[in-house]
C-alpha cells in the first residue's frame, strides 16, 4: 500500500499529538490534556477518511481496464 503525502502528514500529526498528550498528561490532569487526545483522534479519523476516499476513486476504474490500456500503450 502506497501512501500519499497528505496521508503521511496526517499520520505524523496524529503521532505528534499522541506524544505531546502523553507528556502533558504526566504534567497535568487528564481533563486539562484531553484536547490533545481529541486532536490525535481527529487526525486518525481524517487519515481514515482520506485514505478510503482515495481508494474508492482508484477502484472506479477496473484493474482489467487499466491492464488493457497499458497493453495498448505498449503495442504502439
Amino acid at each position: 500500500m502506497k501512501l500519499k503525502l497528505s496521508e503521511i502528514l496526517i499520520l505524523a500529526g496524529a503521532a505528534g499529538f499522541l506524544i505531546i498528550w502523553i507528556a502533558e498528561y504526566q504534567r497535568t490532569s487528564f481533563a486539562e490534556s484531553y484536547w490533545l487526545l481529541m486532536l490525535c483522534l481527529a487526525c486518525l479519523l481524517g487519515f481514515q477518511f482520506i485514505k478510503n476516499r482515495r481508494l474508492e476513486r482508484e477502484k472506479v476504474v477496473s484493474p482489467t481496464i487499466k491492464q488493457m490500456v497499458n497493453d495498448r500503450k505498449k503495442k504502439k
